[in-house]
């Protein structure tokens, strides 16, 4: 438990997964975008940290040289299924919760349909330079 408490033990890390997952992010301004509004330093402590341990993987964005692009590894897939019972978990309690009665549906009940789902989208709509 220390392990995962250092490595993701705080909001920011678990936003940035959940914006590669769930919504392509793989640019830093795109981090930064995001809804929640990250502060630029904190965005960039903690993509040093996932990639310092092998959470992410960096590359230069062959577009823009200048720019980086951030990856899932397999260590940061294999996150996908906690990230789903977090969200699950969060469906089921938060009374302000976005999340469809579809969706809890399939999450109650095709759970690990839904990670290969998860998974295979990422995998297809991530381009690894």
């Amino acid at each position: 438990m220390t392990y995962v408490l250092e490595v993701l033990g705080d909001k920011w890390t678990f936003l940035i997964i959940r914006d590669m997952i769930f919504k392509g992010c793989c640019q830093y301004k795109q981090f930064i975008d995001s809804d929640e509004g990250v502060a630029t330093n904190i965005l960039a402590d903690r993509l040093k940290k996932l990639a310092k341990h092998e959470i992410i993987t960096q590359c230069k964005d062959p577009q823009n040289g200048r720019q980086k692009l951030y990856h899932l590894t397999e260590k940061g897939l294999d996150l996908i299924p906690s990230i789903l019972q977090l969200i699950k978990w969060s469906g089921h309690h938060d009374v302000n919760t976005v999340l469809s009665d579809q969706i809890m549906h399939y999450l109650d009940h095709r759970f690990e349909e839904a990670v290969e789902i998860v998974r295979s989208e990422y995998l297809t709509n991530c381009h690894v330079g």
